[in-house]
């Protein structure tokens, strides 16, 4: 290292496009996952409100 000389990186640069198939597969995954536990969290958060104001009616 005292002469100046510089170590090249561990790994090779890593290519940053992305196929647009599996881009599309991508989405259509996370859109398959986020639909279904989005609306799961939803009827979670009224089951707790709606037991909310069922204690208060009472």
């Amino acid at each position: 290292m005292a002469d100046g000389t510089r170590l090249l990186p561990a790994s090779p640069r890593i290519k940053t496009t992305v196929d647009p198939e599996v881009r599309q597969f991508v989405i259509s995954q996370l859109v398959v996952i986020a639909i279904p536990v989005g609306t799961l969290f939803g009827i979670w958060l009224w089951m707790l409100n709606w037991r909310g104001h069922s204690h208060r009616d009472q």
